[in-house]
């Protein structure tokens, strides 16, 4: 656009003057494609939040999943793990197992209805 400008005005006259309005064509072609270019890179901008925006979502919904996931399975590790540092009185002598397999799945069923009644799961 400057470059175009500057001829146009012909300051050493080295350019007739009906070769003059060639120059500002160039210029104003030059000032609408820097504005198209713009605007293309406006949009560009908004796509790329849009996306950034939908990746995310995405995100946040895999996250939610992988919580809900790991807030089933520490109460069963901190079971598991309380059952198996029990070493004077060992539970499975007395058939401690289906015990430990029973709170286990009352602990996962509790876990499962309280999320469906917070609608989380």
């Amino acid at each position: 656009m400057d470059v175009g400008k500057a001829l146009e005005e012909n300051e050493n006259r080295y350019f007739a003057k009906k070769h003059l309005k060639y120059f500002g064509t160039i210029s104003d072609r030059a000032e609408r494609l820097m504005n198209k270019t713009s605007h293309l890179l406006e949009y560009a901008g908004q796509v790329n939040d849009a996306y950034q925006a939908k990746v995310d979502a995405k995100q946040n919904s895999n996250m939610q999943f992988l919580t809900i996931i790991s807030t089933v399975f520490f109460p069963l590790t901190l079971i598991t793990g309380w059952y198996g540092m029990n070493f004077q009185n060992m539970p499975e002598l007395e058939s401690g197992y289906p015990g430990v397999i029973i709170l286990s799945v009352i602990v996962v069923v509790a876990c499962i209805i309280v999320f469906k009644i917070k609608k989380i799961f």
